[in-house]
């Protein structure tokens, strides 16, 4: 009997384990469509829509969209339904006005206010207090309320010649430029500025206010808010101004004036205002910092009153960066190692709670008509002090203020830009390089092994041929919708997730037919090829769901997809009708579980122009369908369980110690379980990642200083031979560096310095050629150290190898021992080996331009 026992409970045993293999193989590889209901338009308009706006506040979120042809609609109901609210804005004949918007005007900031302006044509101006439930008419039309008007600032006479610009913490006040009416013939264009202090009821001439002080302005910004900024009333303001006619009229057909200057006002120019950067033509002001262009030499030019010295400085002319970090009070030169020269600036500061930039993207002048080809410049790393810039990149395309370099959202130190390689200078030669040391060192991306369909990617041209390159900033700022492609895209809700378009080979390929659509979720250590063909991408759900769509440069669609497992599976929705997608929108934060689809249809009406359309998808509002296709009830996926649902992901990089920028970070992130595919809770809130510190190391967290570069992989920091760094940087006359011509990289947390850079260091001196004088120890000092560790090193080598000694060693030691060892390593010649993947040598290789 208990035989028999055993051989029944033996074979239930085989029945259930050979029940478990036919339904692990009988799962299919995707989930089974879920029957979900076709997508109708949440809004035709008849012609494109050119922008959209989320903005939320304390009190209501409502999105805007505007559209080609002068529309404005908006919807308070997360896109559900939407409203044109051009009927609404009056116009000075006292009909509804039509199709008569330029622009719409909010805020910017993170925490945005209820204010808005519609600007117009012809001195037509709307705006509103609470996002457009009611509307303040322009003065002067049928209806208007003389007590509460929105003025034209021309006054009848000029138009607006910018946008207008309200004041990021009290947005009742207003800054515009306008033209001034100067005399029929007159060959030159005058700029006032002009302020309102009541949202846009009156307005005051600041030009008039500044009598014989200013002339004409150039631009204008708000001051960075300060304490007490607001306390009399006036705000700060910035500008670039002629102080005079003539000055206006001696430089007015040249790009850059050297009679064009930099100046701060707190009380709106009633009294003198502060020239604080004298030739300074160009401004941003950039998370409270202010970055001003400035031409090299300006003293110089002021200085003499020899017309012909002069024509030739204008003829030749070359800017510099200053940068204040201390809201325009005081301003440092950004000192920039390059004999070039400097043509404009695209700044990058993705932190915004550390002073100053992280990097700057630099076009400057070519050697040689071939390299000065229009789509290249160099980046730059900024130092600690922001004021001694390394070279990160060379030849990093840049396209006008564009550049393809990008940060990864929520890991510092992951950066992916585009190159050019070699000395073809075309967009054949362009090759996509990622870093996770803030550019310290780049290097290839390992392509996938797999594509979509499945099948193994094989490269033809060799080796050097199988790389995967991806697309950046500029072919999606400077393309149309009909040809743009999506350039690499991450968001803080999804940490160390990439979605970006591209394609495996030699080089980044631009026809549409050979790009496909790539996403990786360990910040760009793998990839997975996740669709054939370019789409247009959108994080929400707090990284719980993606939706991608087919871009319109491969023609219309009727379908998008979307992923509840960080792209892993896929599942279709169903538009109504074939589309152009231009676009996909979700909330600012990407917490919400709402998209628009932005995009057009063909109509093949009478005015020839495609219609716009946005589709709105409410993943809490979706209806799914039965047997007959007829729509039952809405479709309600499970949500995730934070016990089971989530997983401890590691941010990963080269570093064996797996550090990036002297941290080892480790994020709660969705797990990809085909069994769940849950979405996270409407409140559900990502825990900080837990972090730790690292030592520094020098191969992971240093990078060459100001002036010099690593012309081999990971050598030695060597001086730049074609630039005079004391005469590009008077800064760095006397400044003392480390004896290893390196520094840590700005932003690395990294622990105790001196294991990465050694405590030996020196002051430059422009007289000797960059070597500077070093401090401590002499030549004698050097060859009795040399002595010592040839006497007494070779018998501790031997010891520490025969007994296994290393398991006691600390590791401060260590690494003290592995930085002199590869010292002297330099020293006789001999080449340290390279970590897995690092090729490009160290130093050789988020954003508003100037």
């Amino acid at each position: 009997p208990e035989l028999l026992i055993m051989k029944v409970a033996l074979a239930a045993r085989v029945a259930l384990l050979a029940a478990a293999i036919y339904a692990v193989a009988a799962q299919p590889k995707r989930p089974a469509p879920v029957g979900l209901a076709p997508l109708n338009p949440a809004v035709t308009m008849p012609t494109v829509q050119d922008s959209l706006e989320w903005i939320t506040t304390s009190g209501q979120s409502k999105l805007f969209a505007t559209t080609e042809g002068g529309k404005l609609y908006s919807s308070k109901n997360s896109g559900a339904s939407w409203y044109d609210h051009t009927p609404d804005l009056q116009s000075k004949e006292g009909t509804k006005s039509s199709d008569k918007v330029l622009a719409l005007i909010t805020s910017g900031e993170d925490e945005s206010h209820e204010n808005i302006i519609v600007q117009g044509f012809e001195g037509e101006h709307w705006a509103s207090r609470d996002l457009g439930n009611t509307w303040i008419q322009p003065c002067g039309v049928l209806g208007a309320d003389p007590n509460n008007c929105f003025a034209d600032p021309g006054n009848g006479v000029a138009f607006a010649y910018t946008f207008f610009k309200m004041h990021p913490k009290l947005p009742d006040h207003v800054l515009v430029l306008v033209e001034r009416d100067l005399e029929p013939e007159s060959e030159f264009l005058a700029l006032d500025l002009m302020y309102s202090a009541d949202f846009g009821k009156t307005w005051q001439n600041l030009t008039e206010t500044a009598g014989d002080r200013v002339w004409g302005f150039v631009d204008f910004d708000f001051a960075p808010p300060v304490p007490g900024d607001m306390d009399d009333g006036m705000p700060g303001i910035m500008a670039t101004v002629y102080e005079t006619e003539e000055d206006m009229k001696n430089g007015y057909y040249d790009m850059w004036d050297y009679n064009v200057h930099f100046v701060y006002t707190t009380d709106l120019f009633k009294t003198s205002h502060q020239r604080m950067v004298m030739c300074g033509n160009s401004f941003e002001v950039l998370n409270g910092d202010v970055y001003v262009a400035q031409l090299r030499d300006c003293l110089v030019y002021h200085a003499t009153t020899d017309d012909e010295a002069r024509a030739a400085m204008e003829e030749d002319t070359d800017i510099i960066l200053k940068i204040s970090t201390d809201a325009g009070k005081t301003f440092t030169q950004a000192c920039v190692p390059s004999s070039l020269g400097q043509r404009g600036y695209t700044v990058y500061d993705w932190n915004k709670e550390a002073p100053g930039p992280d990097f700057l993207s630099v076009d400057h002048t070519e050697v040689s008509a071939a390299r000065d080809v229009g789509f290249i410049g160099n980046l730059y790393s900024a130092d600690v002090n922001m004021q001694f810039f390394s070279l990160n990149m060379r030849d990093n395309i840049r396209i006008g203020g564009a550049a393809d370099f990008t940060n990864v959202a929520a890991i510092p130190g992951v950066y992916l830009a585009n190159q050019v390689v070699g000395h073809a200078m075309t967009m054949d030669a362009v090759k996509t390089r990622i870093t996770y040391n803030a550019g310290g060192v780049w290097q290839g991306i390992r392509p996938p092994l797999l594509g979509a369909d499945g099948k193994r990617i094989n490269c033809q041209d060799g080796p050097d041929s199988c790389e995967l390159h991806l697309h950046g900033d500029t072919h999606w700022m400077h393309g149309t919708w009909k040809t743009r492609l999506g350039s690499v895209y991450t968001h803080e809700s999804a940490p160390g997730v990439i979605l970006a378009t591209g394609n495996v080979g030699k080089s980044l390929a631009f026809d549409p037919t050979s790009v496909n659509t790539y996403l990786s979720r360990d910040a760009g250590l793998t990839w997975e090829e996740i669709i054939k063909g370019p789409h247009i991408y959108e994080f929400g759900n707090n990284g719980g769901l993606i939706v991608i769509g087919k871009m319109s440069s491969l023609g219309p669609t009727d379908t998008v997809q979307f992923s509840r497992d960080l792209g892993r599976c896929w599942e279709e929705l169903k538009l109504s009708q074939m589309i152009s997608i231009h676009n996909i929108r979700a909330d600012p934060q990407g917490k919400g579980d709402v998209f628009i689809i932005r995009g057009s249809i063909d109509d093949k009406t009478a005015d020839g122009d495609p219609d716009g359309v946005m589709y709105t998808i409410d993943f809490n509002n979706l209806m799914q369908v039965d047997t007959t296709g007829k729509p039952t009830y809405v479709w309600a996926p499970p949500r995730c369980e934070p016990t089971k649902d989530y997983e401890q992901w590691a941010a990963t990089s080269p570093n064996p110690d797996k550090c990036i920028l002297g941290r080892n970070a480790t994020f709660t992130r969705r797990m990809r379980d085909p069994t769940s595919l849950c979405l996270n809770r409407q409140d559900y809130v990502r825990p900080e990642p837990e972090t730790k510190a690292c030592e520094c190391s020098e191969q992971y967290d240093t990078e060459c200083e100001f002036g010099w570069e690593r012309p081999n992989p990971l050598g030695m920091c060597e001086r730049m031979k074609t630039v005079d760094f004391v005469k590009e940087c008077p800064a760095m006359e006397g400044r003392e560096i480390s004896a290893t011509n390196m520094r840590i990289i700005a932003g690395s947390s990294c622990v105790d310095e001196s294991g990465a850079l050694g405590r030996d260091k020196y002051r430059v001196d422009g007289g000797d050629g960059g070597k500077g004088r070093r401090r401590g120890r002499g030549v004698l000092a050097f060859f009795l150290w040399m002595f010592f560790i040839g006497v007494f090193g070779g018998v501790g080598y031997w010891a520490y190898n025969q007994y296994d000694l290393g398991q006691y060693v600390p590791m401060e030691v260590k690494q003290c021992v592995n930085g002199a060892w590869d010292k002297i390593n330099g020293l006789m010649g001999r080449k340290t080996a390279a970590p897995a993947g690092y090729f490009e040598p160290l130093g050789d290789f988020d954003a508003d331009e100037l």
